[in-house]
């Protein structure tokens, strides 16, 4: 998931062609009109997906930068493993939204991020 995460803010769509089950793969992946920078991600919780496992999901959010305004999106992807080898079989996108933007009142409130945490353990550190 990272690496893919990683490939996507970095427009390979080589990467991202190779990772992607035969059966869901598009015929390519078009970054021409893409203007989101992605910055973060965070994963939610994972299922499956162990060393002896065939299949995986993953709950994850990315963040990112559009027109200078922060967003976070979560998504729910479905992962299979041929061969000792992860592939992106298909997900779906459960919300995406605007992060707010709180002026912060010191390092107990909470991050504008939106981890969830205080500003003081997670950006302000």
């Amino acid at each position: 998931m990272r690496s893919r995460f990683t490939a996507y803010a970095n427009k390979n769509e080589s990467y991202l062609l190779e990772t992607w089950s035969g059966s869901k793969r598009p015929e390519l992946i078009d970054f021409s009109k893409e203007e989101a920078v992605w910055t973060k991600l965070e994963i939610v919780k994972t299922k499956k997906g162990s060393k002896k496992d065939s299949k995986g999901i993953v709950e994850f959010k990315a963040y990112y930068n559009l027109e200078d305004e922060p967003y976070v999106m979560t998504e729910i992807s479905r992962f299979i493993k041929k061969s000792d080898r992860w592939f992106y079989l298909d997900g779906v996108v459960k919300s995406v939204s605007k992060i707010n933007q709180q002026v912060n009142q010191g390092k107990n409130a909470p991050c504008s991020c939106g981890s969830g945490k205080k500003f003081k353990r997670c950006c302000g550190k």
